[in-house]
This record gives C-alpha cells, structure tokens and sequence, in this order.
C-alpha cells in the first residue's frame, strides 16, 4: 500500500508550520496503516533527508494568475493522457505515474487555499484533478479556505474540493465557505490543525529507541547531529518563546518596534527571558530568512536585554521548545497551535485579516479566542493587557487547555481514523470537531479588540481583494503585451523573408504593366 501526500515541503525557506503538518499527517498514516508514503516537495533531496522517506518533485505553478491558469489546464490534458499536453521533463509526468501506482492521496494542511497564495492553490487543485482522474480516493486535510478568492480561483477551489471524499476545515469561516461553496456536512468537517499533537522530539522514538521516520536524520526527524549550532541552556524555571514573522507585506505595516516594547513588557511583567524562535527562515541558520530579519529588528529596539536569538530548529524540535514555554506570544500561527495543544497560555497578534482569521480560528478551537488580537490592540496597548491577563490567568487557563486535550486527541485520533480508511478505499466516519467551552477574558481590553476587529478585517479584506484584482489585470495585460510583441515579429518576419520580397517585386511589376497598357484593373 502506497500513498502520495502532498503539503509544503523543501521550499527555499525552512517553513516549521508546513513542514509540521506534512511531517504529523505522514505520522498518523504510518501509524495506521504501515504504508509506504511519498512526499510531494520543491527539493525532494531535502525532504527525503530530513525525514528519511521517499520525496518526488511536486508541481510548481507559476505566480501570475493568467499563466496558471494555462497551466493547469495542460496539467489536466496530461491527467487525461495527451502525451502532447507537456514537455516530457515537466515534473507532472512524475507526479502521474506516482499517483497512478497510489492507492491514495491527501493534501494535507494548510493555509494557501485562496488567490493570495494562488499559485499554490493550483499546485494543490492539480495534485486533486490526477487524483481524480485516476480514480484515486483524495483528502483534503486541515485547511483554511479563502478569505479572498478570485472568481476564477473560487471555481478552482470548489473543483477540487468537490472531487475529495472527506474534507477538514480548520477554523469555523473555512468550514462556512466551505458549505457556501455547496458542500454538505457528509463530507465537510471541522478539524484542529493537522499539525497540533505533532510527535515531539522526545515522544518520537520507537519502543526500540530508533527514529520513528526512518532513515539517517537526527531523532526529532531533524538534522543530524552537529548540524545545529550551539543552542542557549534554556532555563528550567521558566522562558517565554517569541515568534514574530515579517510586517504584512502587501499592507505595508510597521509593527515590529512596537511588537519589542511588548516583549520587554513582557519579560518585565514575567521575570523571564525571551527566546525569538523562527518558523521561517534557513534551517539551522542564526541568520538567515524573513523572521531572522524580523527578530534582527526586533533586537534593535528591545531595551531590556532579555531578549535573545534562537536558529530555525527542526520541526519536531521547534514544537518541543514551544511546548516547553511558560508563555507564547507570537504573530504567527503554529506557534499558537503548538502552545495550545500542549497547555500554554498563547497571546497572539494578527497583522491582516488572513492571518486574524486563522489565530482567531486557532485560539477560539480551545476556547481562548480573546486572546487572539487584531493589528490595531498593538497601539492601545491592549496586547500589553492581554499578556498581563494571560500572566495572571496562567494556572487557569492551562487547567482550561489539559481538561480539553484529551478529548481532542481521542477527536483527532478518530479524524485519521477516519483518513486512513478512505485512503485505503473503504468509507470514513468523522462527526468533526466539537465546540469547546470559552475561557473569556474579563479585562475590558477583550471588548475593545472585539470592536476593532470588524473594521479592520473589512479594510484588510478590501486591501487583500485590490492586490489579487490587480495582480490579475496585471497578468492578463503582460499576456496581451506578449502577444502583441509576437504579433509585431511575426510581421516583421514576414515583411524581411524572400516570399514577401519577391510577391513586393511582382505588385510592382504588374503595377508598371498596366500603367504602360492603360489599364485599371
């Protein structure tokens, strides 16, 4: 038994969160039903490294809308049999013939189901149309859908989703725009985040004491030992674990002096030190990547000295470091969902509406959503308010997170079940994702983000809208301006080559002639 999945694996960057979602969904199926799995990566090499499992090219799509759309519409050629649709090279024929000889396939979580991330969206709706094509059942796990979704990508989408047999929305919006876009709740289901009880490095070995992933990697499905750099003694009493990605780069916000005061505040309020810890960047790298940049600016304008770099750790290594915090703040997702699940107090900060939607979704699955913040609680300072609420609320609240992990271990137990059976052929059964008690706030700070939070999801929404639209037009334009340049060469071919020159000449002569004869015509 053979499954392909395909996530978000060997990009240029190191991405803990996608890596652990891809890495978490290959745990689960292995564990039942000790099938041999394929990973889709942008650098198989990479990935079969890592994780000691088989990786094969996946399909990149490029990022202007209208070249993708071409794309996959060669791409569905090629699932139909035209041998003539793509170059023999493309690395489509490679993901055919694997899915082919597949029993299965999942795309397993994510949060690029929407035009902002179009091209990835496509990635995943070309991995869906083989599998469909080839009769192979599909799972689309984990995901956020939407929010902003061109009329082209939104009929993408629901193709795709439309040919899975089950389907994990992973906070409440998706799973509504999943039943607007038609479909129903027998195969439509809430989920947690597919990256949420990730094996960490110390609960990954087998009982024999060897790599759970198999191959020559370190024991957290990591790199092999020494490849890291020294990392601080993290001490015993207590750290908080910071991650703050890049500004919202299509908005253009500037958050990152302001997020430091936080952190200082924080560290102040705490009595503990601050470990920034990257989910992007190179792995195993001090230095390299978009939140290396972030915490380099961060650093700059922190005065309390307590805050302190960390490299890109492995996923599984990550997850640990998170899980092992007194505390998480962070303005990017999987640091939320690893925090959560293992009972961590999590105040988190959203820089658009893409992002507040997710952390909202994240935090509000276990019930703690008022502590998920909108950009605008950063100047007020209602963050500062959260963090001294979530301080002061710790033991409660990690009281409120253990009294609900272990009914959503046995949910998300039940999900794979539910995976692992449609992939193997048979029906899946899951009645989703239960709704947890709200642990609310009771500062008035919670009330003020609520109200802060409509307008500014409305201007992000309509800001996220006008960059797609644009980079739409955009597109389509570069295609006419590259048709008209053909257009002008093949004309100009045509006005230099010996056929014209000659046809010229012979107009001349028939035009002397009947000047000479007096006639007209």
């Amino acid at each position: 038994m053979k499954f392909v999945v395909q996530g978000d694996l060997g990009q240029g960057a190191y991405h803990v969160g996608d890596e652990a979602m891809a890495l978490a969904a290959v745990d689960e199926l292995l564990q039942r039903t000790g099938a041999a799995v394929v990973l889709l990566s942008r650098d198989p090499a990479q990935t079969a490294a890592l994780y000691g499992t088989r990786s094969i090219a996946t399909i990149e799509f490029p990022w202007p809308p209208e070249e993708r759309s071409v794309y996959l519409e060669r791409v569905r050629r090629a699932a139909t049999g035209d041998r003539g649709a793509l170059p023999p090279a493309d690395p489509v024929w490679g993901v055919i013939e694997e899915v082919s000889t597949s029993d299965g396939v999942l795309i397993a979580g994510g949060g690029n189901m929407n035009s902002l991330y179009g091209w990835l969206l496509y990635e995943r709706a070309a991995v869906g149309l083989i599998a469909r094509e080839l009769g192979k059942p599909l799972v689309v796990s984990g995901q956020t859908f939407g929010p902003t979704l061109l009329p082209q990508d939104r009929k993408v989408l629901h193709e795709l989703l439309d040919s899975a047999a089950l389907i994990g929305a992973r906070e409440p919006a998706s799973y509504a725009l999943g039943f607007e876009l038609g479909l129903g709740s027998e195969k439509l289901v809430r989920v947690l985040d597919d990256g949420s009880f990730l094996q960490t490095r110390q609960d990954s070995q087998s009982q024999n004491g060897e790599p759970q992933d198999g191959g020559p990697q370190a024991a957290d499905g990591g790199l092999l030992e020494g490849d890291l750099p020294d990392l601080p003694d993290l001490p015993a009493d207590g750290y908080i674990a910071a991650t703050v990605g890049p500004d919202a780069w299509r908005e253009g916000t500037r958050t990152l002096a302001a997020f430091a005061a936080v952190l200082d505040r924080a560290a102040q309020l705490t009595g503990l030190p601050v470990y920034l810890l990257p989910h992007m960047g190179t792995l195993g790298s001090l230095d390299a990547g978009a939140d290396h940049e972030s915490h380099r600016t961060v650093l700059a304008h922190s005065r309390s000295g307590r805050l302190a770099m960390m490299p890109v750790l492995p996923v599984r290594e990550a997850a640990a470091v998170t899980a092992a915090a007194a505390l998480v703040i962070t303005n990017r997702y999987h640091p939320a969902v690893f925090g959560l699940a293992a009972g961590v107090p999590v105040v988190a900060l959203a820089n658009d509406a893409y992002s507040d939607i997710r952390l909202a979704g994240a935090l509000g699955n276990w019930g703690l959503g008022d502590w998920a913040l909108p950009q605008p609680s950063l100047t007020p300072g209602g963050v500062d308010e959260a963090v001294l609420e979530a301080w002061n609320r710790r033991d409660e609240i990690r009281r409120h997170l253990d009294g609900l992990r272990p009914g959503f271990e046995r949910s998300q137990g039940t999900w794979w079940d539910a995976v692992a059976a449609v992939l193997r052929g048979g029906v899946g059964s899951y009645a989703g994702l239960e709704d947890a008690p709200a642990l609310r706030a009771v500062e008035s700070w919670s009330r003020q983000a609520a109200e802060q939070r409509e307008l500014f999801r409305t201007l992000s929404l309509g800001i996220g809208r006008q960059w797609t639209e644009w980079d739409d037009v955009r597109s389509q334009r570069d295609v006419l301006i590259h048709e008209r340049d053909e257009a002008i060469r093949e004309r100009d071919r045509i006005l230099q080559s010996r056929t014209f020159k000659a046809a010229k000449l012979l107009g001349r002569g028939a035009d002397v002639a009947r000047r000479l004869t007096g006639r007209k015509h």
